[in-house]
């Protein structure tokens, strides 16, 4: 494992090189120690910045608020994304195509709601190619490789909400962290470049794949609650406890890295009548994994802050229904750092909600348009969301 690490790192950096390109695939900052972070939002939440996470039956983040569901309802996401990566030296289009977060609840007697909930956790799907000259056995040669890193980590809940009156809802979610991922690194020898600036494969030196797949296995403990303060003032919050994040590797090396505690809070106010309103902030310390990752040739980690604002407004109907139109804005940081310059992303989103088949069947799209940077390093992104809940 610890090899796969290091070699992580190498290509890490070399994306900084000036004859790097980064392959199609999800964002580059997912090399970056153990992956970007997950965000397992529902497509209404999301379209809020994430503003009503705490709030959302669908979101996997407060167990208390899938006291909301009561029917049974089922739900998915799709989140395709656009990405465009910039170091000063190499720059590149990106795009992938995920399914981050797939829900079931149902009420179980008139206070009891039992859930369970995929989400994503952490991502380390990506690719790069890097190309560089040496000398092997007396003969100029180029070599190229390409690195590819498919998989990530998923958070598999099993969560419980109790009503304990139409104004006080507590919950509680048992968590699995499960997954793997596949990293191949390929090497390629060329002839030098010609005057023309062709190159042909090299007979001297043969192609050869390094493959490495690696499993991960976890566990966590969820509690949250949330209140209705008034007719019009509503206020949520959660923690969560995680266990160490075990990493088993084929080639035969086993390491756990400690996962962060995370708290969150929020509050939601309506000032009048189809016009809500959302601010959330939270903490997640992922500065626990550093003592880890720095055992592993990796650089320490940090602490994650994020903060997030939105509002839903009823603006338009169709078919006799309300149609919420959203907006919101979000900003984190990001736990594993680039050379030494802090990683943080902001992003600012929308969307709005369909309802069909008299209320059981709700459409949700949304959007971001955000960036994440480290120093000179950019990542500017273009993400849809897609959600729909279905209630039989």
């Amino acid at each position: 494992m610890r090899r796969h690490l290091l070699r992580s790192t190498a290509l890490a950096a070399a994306v900084l090189a000036c004859w790097a390109q980064v392959a199609p695939a999800d964002s580059v900052f997912g090399i970056r120690g153990l992956g970007l972070l997950g965000r397992p939002l529902s497509a209404r939440a999301a379209a809020t910045g994430g503003s009503f996470g705490l709030f959302d039956a669908a979101t996997p983040l407060n167990p208390a608020a899938l006291g909301l569901f009561r029917l049974p309802s089922g739900w998915a996401v799709g989140v395709p994304t656009q990405r465009r990566f910039d170091d000063g030296a190499a720059s590149t289009s990106l795009g992938s195509t995920r399914f981050p977060l797939f829900g079931f609840a149902s009420p179980v007697g008139p206070r009891l709601v039992l859930a369970i909930t995929v989400g994503e956790y952490l991502d380390r799907t990506w690719a790069v190619q890097t190309s560089s000259d040496t000398v092997l056995r007396d003969t100029a040669v180029t070599f190229e490789d390409e690195a590819r890193s498919v998989g990530g980590v998923s958070d598999l809940r099993l969560g419980v909400a109790y009503r304990v009156s139409d104004r006080l809802l507590v919950g509680i979610g048992l968590h699995a962290l499960a997954g793997s991922t596949s990293l191949s690194v390929t090497r390629t020898f060329w002839n030098p470049r010609d005057t023309a600036g062709n190159h042909t494969a090299s007979v001297a030196f043969t192609t050869f794949t390094d493959l490495a797949v690696t499993d991960f296995t976890g566990t966590g403990l969820s509690v949250g609650g949330q209140i209705r303060v008034s007719g019009k003032l509503a206020v949520s919050g959660m923690a969560r406890v995680n266990s160490r994040l075990k990493a088993a590797s084929t080639a035969g090396a086993t390491v756990r890295v400690a996962m962060p505690y995370e708290i969150a809070g929020g509050v939601a106010f309506s000032p009048a009548a189809g016009i809500s309103l959302s601010a959330s902030a939270g903490l997640q310390t992922w500065s626990r994994a550093a003592d880890g990752l720095e055992a592993a040739g990796q650089p320490r980690s940090r602490d994650v802050r994020s903060v997030s604002v939105g509002g839903e407004v009823d603006l338009l109907r169709l078919g006799g229904r309300a149609v919420p139109v959203r907006l919101g804005y979000r900003w984190r940081q990001l736990p594993f750092p680039l050379d030494g310059a802090a990683l943080g992303e902001h992003a600012l989103g929308g969307g709005f909600g369909l309802s069909f088949a008299g209320g059981r069947a709700t459409v949700d799209l949304g959007f971001e348009v955000g960036d994440r940077a480290a120093g000179v390093v950019h990542e500017r992104f273009t993400t849809g969301y897609v959600g729909v809940i279905v209630r039989p």
